[in-house]
C-alpha cells in the first residue's frame, strides 16, 4: 500500500478518534452543566412546595399548640368529673373553634379516657362527648401511644370509625409540667388536601411526605399512605423505599435521610432508580412537624442527549478534510461557547442572568443548546421571581390575618398583645401615661339567641365602629375575644379614663342598632385601669377586668 494511502488512513482514524473523544467531552460537559442547573431547580422547587403545601398545615399545628395551652382545658383535664370545670373549658373550646380552617376540634381526657369531638353542627349547651376510649381496641391505640411515647406533636394520617371521617390529624398533648393530662388536636380533609396537592404539582416532579421511618404521610396517590404509622408494624407500613427498583437506590436514599435530618431546612439530593429510570430525589427535613418532604425529578426530563448525536458527524467529516483547520476551530466552534455557557450558569447560581455570547462560527448543536439555555434560565429566573413575589405577599397577608379579627377588623388578641408589648415599651423609656378599659357586651348571648348569630355578628361589629368612633385618634380598639373588648388610651389620665367610661356606661348617646326592624339598644359593662410603676400588661389587664366586673355584678338597668 502507497504510504499516501497509509498516510491517509492513519489521518482518518485519528480524526475519527479525535471526532469520537471530541463529541464525548461534549456531551460530558453537557451533562454536568445541565445537571448542576437540575440540582439547582430541585432545590428551588422543594423549598416551593414545602411551602404551598405544608403552611396550611404548619398553620394548624401551631393552633393546636395554642389550644392545648387553654388554661381553663388545663384545669379540666386535671379534674374531668367536675361539671363547672368541663362547662368552663367547653365555652373556650367553642370560641376557639373557628380558628382551626376545619372548623372542629378533638379533646382525649386521659382521666376519664373520654373522647369529644365539636365540628360546630351540635347544640352550644351540649358536652360533645362522642366515645369512651378503650385501650384494648387497635382503632384507640394511637391515643395511649401518643402518650406513652410522650409525643408532644404527633401528626398522622387516620380514619376515626366512631365518627366515620379519614383526616390528617395534628395531635398536641395537654401537660402540666411533665404530667400528661391528654391530647386535643384539630384535623384537616384527607381528600381536599391530597386535591390541592394534585392542583399544584410541578409537571416534573413528584410530592410525597414521609415520618422518619419512611412511611408515606401524603402523597397524591391515597392508596400507598400508611394510614395509623404510630401504631402499624413497619413492616406493614407502605414505605417510600419500597418505591425504589433496587436496594442501592433504597440505601443511597436512607443515607440521604441521615444527612437531612442533621441538617434541617437544608436539601439534600440522591440519584436513585424509580419507576425504571433515573431520578433525582430531593429531600428535606421539616422539624416543625418531624416530617421529610421527598420530590422526585425525571432527570432524562431534563438531558436532550438526542441532539448531541448529529455533533459526531459534523466534527468526523470536517476533521476529515484537515486536522489543522479542525484543531483551530475547536476552540471557536466548542470551547469558547462552552465557556460562556458555563459563565452564565455560574451568573444563573447567582440569580443573575447573563446571555452567553456566541460567534457566528459556533456549531448548530451548540448554539441550539445555548437556545435551550436561555429559554429555561430565563423560565427559571420568572419563576423564581414570581414564587418570591407570591410567598412574600403570602406572608404579609398571613401576618396581618394573625394580628386582626376578621369580623370586626379590630386587632385580635394576639394582635392586641403584640402592640401592647410595644406599648410598654415605650413606657418604660418615656414614662408616657396610658390606661386600658375593658369593655363587656351585656347581654349579649340574648341577642344571639333571639336574632340570630347573623345578627349577632353585626351587632359586633356596629360595636367596633361605636368605640372606634369614641375613643379617636386618642387610642386603639381591639376585641379581646367574644363580645369583649379591650381599649388602650394613650396619654391617658384618670379623668380621661372616666370621661370614656361614662361616655360608654351613660345614656346620652346610646348604641342602637336596627335588627330586623327592631332598634336594639346596647349595653355595656366597663372597667378602666391607669398604669402604675413597675405594672406588667398582665397586672393592668387584672385591674381592668376586675374593675368590669365589678360593674357587671353591680347590676344595670
Amino acid at each position: 500500500m502507497a504510504i499516501k494511502s497509509r498516510f491517509l488512513i492513519s489521518t482518518t482514524l485519528i480524526l475519527l478518534l479525535t471526532c469520537f473523544f471530541s463529541w464525548l467531552s461534549m456531551r460530558v460537559l453537557a451533562e454536568d452543566i445541565i445537571g448542576s442547573w437540575v440540582e439547582r431547580y430541585a432545590e428551588k422547587q422543594v423549598r416551593y412546595d414545602k411551602v404551598r403545601t405544608l403552611l396550611p398545615l404548619i398553620q394548624e399545628v401551631n393552633l393546636s399548640k395554642e389550644f392545648a395551652n387553654l388554661n381553663a382545658l388545663t384545669l379540666w383535664a386535671k379534674n374531668p368529673h367536675d361539671d363547672n370545670l368541663k362547662a368552663q373549658a367547653l365555652q373556650e373550646t367553642e370560641k376557639f373553634r373557628p380558628r382551626f380552617s376545619d372548623g372542629s376540634y378533638f379533646i382525649a381526657l386521659k382521666g376519664n379516657d373520654r373522647y369529644y369531638y365539636s365540628d360546630g353542627e351540635k347544640p352550644i349547651n351540649s358536652d360533645y362527648y362522642r366515645y369512651t376510649l378503650d385501650a384494648s381496641k387497635n382503632s384507640d391505640a394511637w391515643f395511649y401511644g401518643i402518650m406513652e411515647k410522650n409525643l408532644d406533636l404527633h401528626l398522622n394520617v387516620n380514619p376515626d370509625v366512631e365518627l366515620g371521617v379519614v383526616k390528617l390529624w395534628s395531635d398536641v398533648l395537654i401537660r402540666e409540667g411533665d404530667e400528661v393530662l391528654g391530647v386535643v388536636g384539630t384535623g384537616l380533609d384527607l381528600s381536599t388536601f391530597l386535591n390541592q396537592m394534585v392542583e399544584k404539582q410541578d409537571i416534573y416532579s413528584a410530592i410525597l411526605f414521609t415520618s422518619p421511618e419512611g412511611s408515606i404521610q401524603l402523597y397524591q396517590n391515597e392508596a400507598l399512605i400508611s394510614f395509623s404509622s404510630l401504631t402499624n408494624e413497619s413492616n406493614n407500613q407502605k414505605c417510600i423505599f419500597k418505591l425504589l427498583d433496587d436496594e442501592a437506590s433504597h440505601a443511597l436514599l436512607k443515607s440521604t435521610y441521615a444527612l437531612a435530618k442533621e441538617s434541617p431546612n437544608h436539601v439534600e439530593t440522591a440519584v436513585v432508580k424509580k419507576d425504571g429510570v433515573r431520578q433525582l430525589a430531593s429531600v428535606i427535613y421539616i422539624p416543625e412537624i418531624d416530617w421529610f418532604q421527598v420530590n422526585f425529578i425525571d432527570i432524562n426530563n431534563f438531558l436532550p442527549f438526542t441532539e448531541f448525536s448529529g455533533l459526531l458527524i459534523v466534527f468526523a467529516i470536517s476533521l476529515v478534510f484537515a486536522l489543522l483547520i479542525v484543531y483551530l476551530l475547536l476552540a471557536v466552534i466548542v470551547t469558547k461557547p462552552i465557556a460562556e455557557l458555563e459563565s452564565s450558569i455560574r451568573a444563573l447560581g447567582e440569580n443573575q442572568y447573563k446571555a452567553p455570547k456566541l460567534s457566528r462560527f459556533a456549531g448548530p448543536e451548540i448554539k441550539r443548546l445555548v437556545a435551550h439555555y436561555r429559554n429555561i434560565s430565563k423560565t427559571l429566573l420568572s419563576y423564581q421571581q414570581e414564587l418570591e413575589e407570591k410567598v412574600a405577599t403570602r406572608t404579609a397577608e398571613l401576618s396581618r390575618l394573625s394580628k386582626r379579627d376578621p369580623l370586626t377588623e379590630l386587632y385580635n388578641r394576639r394582635g392586641f398583645e403584640m402592640h401592647m408589648a410595644d406599648y410598654m415599651q415605650k413606657w418604660e423609656s418615656a414614662r408616657t401615661p396610658f390606661g386600658l378599659i375593658n369593655v363587656d357586651v351585656d347581654r349579649f348571648k340574648s341577642i344571639n339567641d333571639q336574632y340570630g348569630h347573623g345578627a349577632g355578628d353585626l351587632v359586633l361589629q356596629r360595636i367596633a365602629d361605636y368605640l372606634i368612633e369614641i375613643v379617636g385618634e386618642n387610642g386603639e380598639v381591639s376585641r379581646w375575644g367574644g363580645d369583649e373588648f379591650l381599649i388602650l388610651v394613650k396619654q391617658a389620665d384618670v379623668a380621661s379614663l372616666a370621661l370614656i367610661s361614662k361616655q360608654l356606661l351613660g345614656k346620652s348617646n346610646p348604641l342602637i342598632v336596627d335588627i330586623k326592624s327592631q332598634n336594639v339598644t346596647i349595653q355595656f359593662s366597663v372597667g378602666s385601669a391607669l398604669v402604675q410603676e413597675e405594672d406588667t400588661l398582665a397586672d393592668i389587664l387584672h385591674r381592668a377586668d376586675k374593675a368590669m366586673y365589678a360593674v357587671k355584678f353591680a347590676g344595670r338597668d
